[in-house]
């Protein structure tokens, strides 16, 4: 029972570290400190499966603040956080889609991501998802809302908090 309890208060004790450590990575981004940042994201990211880190990881690499541009890589960490519910990852994702930035270009895919983007409350998404369904053909348009249902069921929840492992 003591080594229950002794692991329930380390279990508890990493989680808020964790917290700390992101809400610091965010901290450094915003004043432009991209290797601190990054030595607190990519941790968090690929160990933690930390959404919001993968997310920012995807903005650093799209913009390429701290690291070298680069889109294909943005959208891997992007499609992470977004298959996590991530809403603003999603409709990101939906922009490499439509523009074939990173990853093929397909408006089929970048119409779901948006649909998504838009189900979990992302006003881009919605906006877009919308401009999209203009641009699609009549037949597009119906392979594309299949897709987009099928997104939408497996990644269109909010995520409960920033990380999966808690």
């Amino acid at each position: 029972m003591r080594l229950l309890k002794a692991f329930a208060i380390c279990l508890a004790f990493t989680t808020s570290v964790a917290h700390a450590d992101f809400n610091d990575g965010v901290v450094a981004l915003l004043t432009g400190k991209y290797d601190e940042a990054l030595q607190t994201f990519v941790p968090l990211a690929e160990t933690s499966d930390h959404a919001f880190a993968q997310y920012f990881l995807g903005r650093m690499y799209a913009s390429g603040q701290g690291v070298e541009q680069n889109n294909e890589t943005a959208a891997e960490w992007y499609r992470k956080a977004a298959e996590k519910g991530v809403g603003d990852a999603q409709y990101r994702l939906g922009q490499l889609y439509e523009e074939g930035s990173g990853v093929p270009k397909d408006l089929e895919y970048a119409f779901g991501w948006y649909s998504v983007a838009a189900h979990v409350g992302n006003a881009k998404g919605v906006e877009s998802a919308a401009r999209m369904k203009d641009a699609l053909s009549a037949q597009e348009l119906v392979e594309a809302e299949k897709l987009a249902r099928d997104l939408v069921q497996k990644h269109g929840a909010v995520p409960d908090s920033t990380s999966r492992s808690q």
